[in-house]
């Protein structure tokens, strides 16, 4: 009997400056709905990148989430994978900020879970390079999925790639499926199915019951479909017997083609034309020499938090006033640029040995972020 064998990759996270309603309401729309999925149907199987900070979040506002994801990942229905602890954009920060970010996500992750189980790497957006990729070898990681931009030939049916770089182990999801509603799609097929057929997706977890809303029960009904099997991404991986080793290039899974021809990989969070990225850049870049170079401040524990905290990449995602698809909105939300931005300019600000001219500089760049993103919004993307 043929079958469709569905490779389910979840992300879920919350800004570090996320409100507490909103994490709330996520949590309830969202995480306990896919959690109780979990409990109802234990064919049901996942690998879940969750991001320390959202750990964190959960630990005050929903601990019970925490034990439930505990009790799934024992029982082998889920399989979690290590990332950057705030969602930093990796390949734009230094290598120096970028282990501090997957070290501050390990040890957040091994409160609540057991860290040898973790084999997987989940690149925030899936903005990968080569750099980053050797660094998450050395770290101890065995596999990443990334979307089909970052190879460059056709891929092959259920093939374990491995780059030629780092030797990490390399799946691909479907980029067309990832960006609708996989259930939907593994629903029309799985009635007229004649061949076995892998699905690989990878998507952000919140699209299950908060940002869509599956009136039809497309999940539930493939769920109880035995003409469907779900692994994690490791079990998939150990089940390949084809290999083949590739070449990769950067990108992430919302970079196109054009944007990789003219060499500007990570648009969406540093657009040369784009004077914000360019600004917020110079304040990430200045707070992290200076948070280096004052390591002995009283303050320094302070700095160093919110210079981790304004790495994310949602202050940038969101400065960039973009469509990424026809179905996304525009990326322009002038209050992420402002906590991201307020972050960095804190981080600065926290050191007591850094001068007066060090933090006037600092400064400038805060106002001109400041002033271009708030005279941005009302002169082009506020009109009545």
């Amino acid at each position: 009997m043929s079958k469709i064998t569905w490779v389910n990759f979840l992300h879920i996270y919350q800004p570090p400056w996320q409100d507490k309603g909103i994490i709330e309401q996520v949590a309830a729309s969202s995480y306990e709905y896919l959690i109780r999925l979990f409990k109802r149907y234990p064919n049901f199987k996942a690998s879940l990148n969750i991001s320390g900070n959202l750990v964190e979040q959960l630990e005050i506002y929903r601990p019970d989430l925490l034990r439930s994801l505990g009790l799934l990942l024992k029982k082998g229905q889920i399989e979690l994978t290590a990332t950057a602890h705030y969602h930093a954009l990796l390949p734009l920060i230094s290598p120096t900020e970028a282990k501090r970010q997957i070290e501050l996500n390990q040890g957040t992750l091994a409160k609540y879970f057991a860290l040898e189980q973790i084999k997987g790497f989940y690149l925030p957006e899936m903005a990968f390079d080569n750099r980053v990729a050797k660094l998450i070898k050395s770290l101890g990681f065995e596999w990443l999925i990334l979307d089909p931009i970052n190879f460059k030939e056709k891929l092959a049916k259920d093939t374990l790639y491995l780059d030629n770089v780092s030797g990490l182990k390399i799946i691909f999801r479907d980029r067309k499926i990832s960006k609708g509603y996989p259930p939907e799609v593994i629903f029309k097929k799985i009635s007229k199915i004649k061949n076995n057929e892998t699905i690989i997706t990878a998507t952000d977890g919140e699209i299950y019951g908060h940002f869509h809303t599956d009136w039809q029960g497309h999940l539930e009904q493939i769920l109880q479909n035995k003409n469907l099997e779900i692994k994690t991404v490791g079990q998939y991986i150990a089940s390949l017997k084809t290999k083949q080793t590739i070449s990769l290039r950067a990108g992430s899974w919302e970079s196109s083609e054009i944007e990789l021809e003219k060499k500007i990989p990570f648009v969406l969070w540093a657009d040369p034309k784009n004077k914000i990225h360019k600004n917020l850049w110079l304040l990430a870049k200045q707070a992290s020499q200076l948070v280096t170079k004052y390591k002995k401040d009283a303050n320094w524990q302070w700095a160093r938090q919110h210079l981790d905290r304004g790495l994310s990449s949602c202050t940038f995602w969101w400065a960039s006033a973009k469509k990424p698809s026809e179905f996304s909105s525009l990326t322009w939300n002038p209050d992420m640029i402002d906590k991201g931005s307020e972050e960095l300019i804190k981080s600065i600000r926290s050191l007591t040995l850094a001068s007066p001219a060090e933090k006037i500089k600092a400064e400038k760049i805060y106002l001109e972020i400041k002033k271009n993103t708030w005279f941005d919004h009302w002169r082009k993307y506020n009109k009545k």
